[in-house]
């Protein structure tokens, strides 16, 4: 059985379990429905009792992999649980609600989604190491204390409560998802197939909408109406960037009030054959940016996953790559069409920076013997420390791998090696 024909049996499977689930579920609360529907509408109730039995799919899929003696049946249960992170996030985007911001949760399902793909992509050639599997465990203790939370919701209803008025007013029974996530420290593995410094600086005021004008949100609404023709409100996002939403036929798009800049996008990937090139997909990705008010920027990483890109476009200015000013997007191979957007670290980070100062000389730099430097280049990129550094950026070989060293570019000191993880599935910088 070919790998592409797991991942679509895969993605029926879970389905299919999602279904089933549903069903169970809305037999539980049978007695509540017809209020449910009217306190929610559409939107919200399938939205939470899907995220709900994502939720318990994933967690016992994660549970498994603990128990799973052999390689290979690790690699389906993981692979299994990247497809229903991506389920459950398109699901959490329908529950954003002026007092229930879903983002946070969204940010660390997307994650996990990563790391199980790297996960199965590493099985069953190379086996999970100890600290991987620690940090396994710590995800999966999250996703078992977020299923608990949304579990409780609805037995709140179930017991006569309002879980729409949960939802705008920000109760206890769904303020817990919160508590469950904050209070579960995990330190998340840095995955180079996210393409450099992916995570960006998000701790400070959102300096790109600074000063911005405010938009009505029927303005909003004809903005997205431009690239989305059938679209409706979803309410509004009290976050650290305050929005509206908005539901597509299938998905949501989230426009900031200040200046009416594309926040978010999550789209369900429908199933199909990949037509495009990487190439076509950089430019579809280019042109939609460009479309909606992001100039400046280029491809600097694209992966490949069945039928999806995913691509980094970093703002670009006199040939150094600034990569605090980062937007993630996810192209689909069949159309060319956005399924995912993330423009975050843009909207907190993007200033025009003057960085004219004296640098070192980049023929100065001194490799370790063997290493066969491909790019040499100028970048800005974000520390630990919530600052940003000017550095030089050389992308090469060794010993048969892919690396990626930082040279902070006055004293030419190296400051940061990456490495790419070789698999049929791999990105490429693009140069």
């Amino acid at each position: 059985m070919t790998k592409n024909n797991i991942w679509k049996i895969s993605i029926v499977v879970v389905c299919l379990l999602l279904v089933g689930a549903l069903a169970t579920s809305l037999g539980i609360f049978a007695h509540r429905v017809n209020e449910l529907g009217k306190e929610l509408g559409a939107v919200y109730d399938s939205a939470y009792y899907q995220t709900l039995d994502g939720l318990g799919d994933l967690e016992n899929k994660l549970k498994k992999v603990q128990v799973a003696s052999l390689p290979k049946t690790q690699k389906t249960l993981l692979e299994e649980s990247y497809v229903d992170c991506e389920v459950i996030t398109s699901h959490l985007g329908r529950l954003n609600n002026e007092e229930f911001d879903s983002q946070k949760i969204m940010k660390f399902i997307n994650q996990l989604g990563g790391f199980s793909c790297y996960l199965a992509r590493k099985l069953p050639y190379e086996n999970i190491t100890t600290n991987e599997n620690t940090k396994l465990l710590k995800l999966t203790e999250v996703v078992s204390a977020l299923h608990k939370a949304f579990s409780e919701a609805g037995e709140a209803v179930a017991l006569g409560g309002n879980l729409y008025n949960t939802l705008n007013k920000g109760i206890e029974t769904l303020s817990g998802v919160y508590d469950a996530f904050d209070q579960t420290t995990v330190e998340y593995p840095e995955m180079i197939y996210d393409g450099p410094f992916s995570d960006g600086l998000l701790d400070r005021e959102t300096k790109f909408l600074k000063d911005k004008e405010e938009i009505s949100e029927s303005t909003a609404l004809e903005r997205v109406k431009a690239f989305y023709t059938e679209a409706e409100s979803g309410g509004e996002v009290k976050g650290a960037i305050p929005s509206y939403l908005f539901n597509v036929s299938d998905g949501v798009v989230e426009i900031s009030k200040s200046g009416g800049y594309v926040v978010e996008i999550v789209r369900e990937q429908q199933e199909g054959e990949a037509s495009l090139t990487k190439e076509q997909a950089i430019g579809a990705g280019k042109g939609f940016l460009e479309n909606v008010g992001y100039t400046g920027l280029e491809a600097v990483w694209v992966s490949i996953n069945e039928s999806i890109a995913y691509i980094n476009f970093a703002y670009v200015k006199d040939g150094i790559i600034y990569y605090p000013d980062l937007i993630k997007v996810k192209i689909s191979l069949m159309d060319g069409s956005v399924i995912g957007l993330d423009a975050q670290n843009f909207l907190y980070n993007h200033v025009e920076r003057n960085l004219s100062g004296e640098v070192g000389n980049v023929s100065d730099l001194e490799f370790k013997e063997g290493f066969e430097p491909l790019v040499k280049r100028r970048a800005l990129i974000p520390t630990e420390w919530n600052t940003e550094l000017e550095v030089y950026e050389v992308a090469g070989r060794y010993d048969g791998a892919f690396y990626y060293i930082y040279y902070d570019v006055k004293t030419l000191e190296e400051i940061k090696v990456m490495r790419v993880i070789k698999d049929d599935l791999q990105g490429e910088l693009i140069v």
